[in-house]
């Protein structure tokens, strides 16, 4: 039906193709009929649940590679039979259907094997965040409301800092990973070692398929998890119906086919190592390469040798390989299409030409939000934009995407004399809303799990019309008459790092907790040649205290993830306040690290594990960017 309607506008409108983004549009048209298409012959034959598309391709092609890490390949059937011993023996320690199972595993074939296993019975994997110790990893195993936590014994160190907590809640400690699967020898202080001996008791025959049936689009697949505006990490609901969709769609968007290879050195416990890497080239019946974790030194290597055809990134990645010195095989490669969020806009016209890269694939959306935008670009047109959507997806579609002004000192959205939301004129920033009324597909928002008060901050009401409803990316962005979207900041506490979102109030909890501190406020500032905004906090310390830096920065270390930690620090005698006695971040975030009063104390920066005077030649050394952070 939608090819109909668009060939009949087509045949009726001539157009400059340049002009309108027929083509397009077009790839947009067959991104959603595709998924539409899909989901309906799944939801006949019962088969929503997202391991099917693992298990039918394992059935009908067991001996294709699916999966290559650091020179071994693996095929869809050996992955299957090792990820079924351990559904079985998770069956064993009465595991059912719907029940939550957290999991902490590295890039590895056994992150794969973890996952499926836990699908294939049923259950829901908790996604944990492999940064994370102490109070922020307690946090997220007890809002699972898990009794099981499978952990690679890599990580034994971090997940001793919450063990006896944890079991005293009653949950249940496992290891395995890396180093249990193929050495028996293995051993955890935690909790059983799953070794070959004693998964080989256990069967590597499929699962009874009764534990896959009866999903609907309501049904939770997975948890992944995300900080929010304020506090800990949120648990995001990911349904099955949603991820396929995400997974149908964006397989056509991107071009990719069987007959690619993908690279992905981003973590798989986050929605871009996941639900975009992995499953769309699951989808399509093509071979995935994992590294565990990005090397500026090794990337070229690593795509050369594995042929590799498509990479997933995330912007500052992109950054890296073009800061570093020209490698011999940064050109001799068949890479042809990078997939990611966040490619610099002053970045994407140099890095298609140093590296000899035809297309970029550039996607916007959340892990929990319940649509997006996409940008399929091949030249400088529509260089820099989040997303592109010509007048027939926006006539025909009818998106859902709106624009809306924001009060730049609330920060919350402005409402005309009837109450209702303004939406802004093109090349007018102001908060990106996805529309929620409807069934099914990207209007669904479903949430953090168990957690009411945080998915209500997520929905505005009464936007254009009474009682309608709109989820909140949290963003502001920008479109243009041509249809093209940029980003432009991120509303409120948050702010993104290294592809990390920080939540401000949850490190500020953490910082004033140190002895000599009175008062902080933490928030993100520009840093020359970076992506995203860079932790900074403002301290009040007590009086008569003084701050031991190196002794701040090893209690800092200890309690948040390497991501989190302030990189700036600067003193002040008072804090700004709202009329409402909040603590004021504009004033703050707009000063940066260049702006601050001559009269105020210097800036300290982290290095070498302490904090030292970051000086007006450290600053040209960053600005030129002869310094990474």
């Amino acid at each position: 039906m939608l090819g109909t309607v668009a060939a009949a506008v087509l045949g009726s409108i001539y157009l400059a193709e340049s002009q309108f983004s027929i083509r397009n549009d077009l790839r947009h048209f067959r991104s959603v009929s595709t998924a539409l298409k899909n989901h309906g012959s799944v939801e006949r034959e019962d088969k929503i649940h997202l391991y099917y598309r693992f298990r039918d391709r394992a059935k009908a092609t067991p001996h294709n590679v699916f999966l290559v890490f650091e020179g071994r390949s693996y095929t869809y059937r050996e992955l299957e039979l090792a990820s079924n011993r351990l559904a079985h023996w998770l069956l064993d320690q009465k595991v059912k259907p719907q029940d939550v199972v957290c999991m902490m595993e590295q890039n590895h074939p056994t992150f794969f094997i973890t996952f499926w296993a836990i699908l294939k019975i049923g259950a829901i994997p908790a996604l944990i965040n492999t940064n994370l110790n102490e109070d922020a990893l307690l946090h997220c195993l007890f809002i699972a409301d898990s009794r099981f936590f499978l952990f690679d014994p890599l990580f034994e160190a971090q997940v001793a800092t919450v063990a006896d907590t944890a079991r005293e809640k009653g949950m249940k400690l496992y290891a395995y990973g890396e180093s249990t699967e193929f050495n028996s020898m293995t051993t955890s202080t935690l909790g059983l070692a799953l070794t070959p001996n004693v998964l080989s008791n256990y069967s590597d025959k499929d699962t009874d398929e009764s534990l896959l049936r009866g999903i609907t689009a309501l049904t939770p697949g997975m948890l992944i998890y995300t900080s929010g505006t304020t506090g800990f990490p949120k648990a995001a609901i990911v349904q099955h119906a949603r991820l396929n969709g995400t997974m149908w769609a964006n397989s056509v968007l991107s071009g990719i086919s069987k007959d690619d290879t993908s690279y992905c050195c981003l973590p798989l416990y986050h929605s871009a190592g996941l639900f975009m890497a992995t499953h769309i080239t699951l989808s399509v019946g093509a071979k995935l390469v994992v590294a565990r974790k990005f090397s500026v030194t090794r990337f070229w290597d690593d795509v050369y040798t594995n042929n590799v055809t498509v990479f997933f990134y995330i912007g500052e990645l992109c950054r890296y390989l073009m800061n570093r010195a020209p490698h011999p095989l940064e050109r001799k490669h068949k890479l042809h299409t990078v997939y990611g969020n966040g490619m610099p806009p002053e970045l994407w016209n140099k890095f298609r030409k140093r590296f000899g890269i035809k297309n970029i694939a550039e996607f916007y959306g959340a892990t929990e939000g319940p649509g997006g935008t996409f940008n399929y670009n091949q030249g400088p047109k529509t260089a820099g934009a989040v997303g592109h959507l010509g007048p027939l997806v926006r006539r025909f579609l009818r998106s859902d995407l709106k624009i809306i002004k924001i009060d730049p000192i609330t920060e919350e959205p402005v409402r005309n004399s009837k109450g209702f939301c303004v939406e802004c004129k093109y090349d007018e920033p102001g908060e990106l809303l996805i529309g929620l009324d409807g069934q099914g597909g990207r209007k669904r928002f479903d949430g953090y799990y168990k957690n009411k008060e945080a998915t209500e901050k997520k929905l505005l009401y009464n936007v254009f019309q009474k009682n309608d409803r709109y989820f909140r990316s949290g963003d502001l962005i920008r479109m243009n008459s041509k249809g093209l979207f940029y980003f432009m900041d991120r509303l409120g506490d948050t702010f993104r790092w290294h592809a990390e979102n920080v939540a401000t109030t949850e490190v500020s909890q953490v910082v004033v907790k140190y002895p000599s501190i009175a008062e902080a406020n933490v928030y993100g500032v520009k840093v020359p040649g970076h992506d995203g905004r860079a932790g900074m906090v403002a301290l009040i310390l007590h009086q008569d205290k003084a701050l031991d830096f190196a002794d701040f920065y090893q209690y800092l270390a200890k309690r948040l993830p390497k991501y989190a930690i302030p990189l700036f620090i600067r003193f002040v005698p008072s804090m700004n306040l709202t009329g409402t006695m909040k603590i004021q971040k504009m004033a703050f975030r707009d000063q940066g690290i260049d702006k601050v009063p001559e009269n105020e104390q210097p800036i300290y920066w982290l290095k070498n594990k302490t904090y030292v005077p970051f000086t007006a030649e450290d600053y040209a050394q960053v600005a030129a960017g002869k310094h990474k952070l």
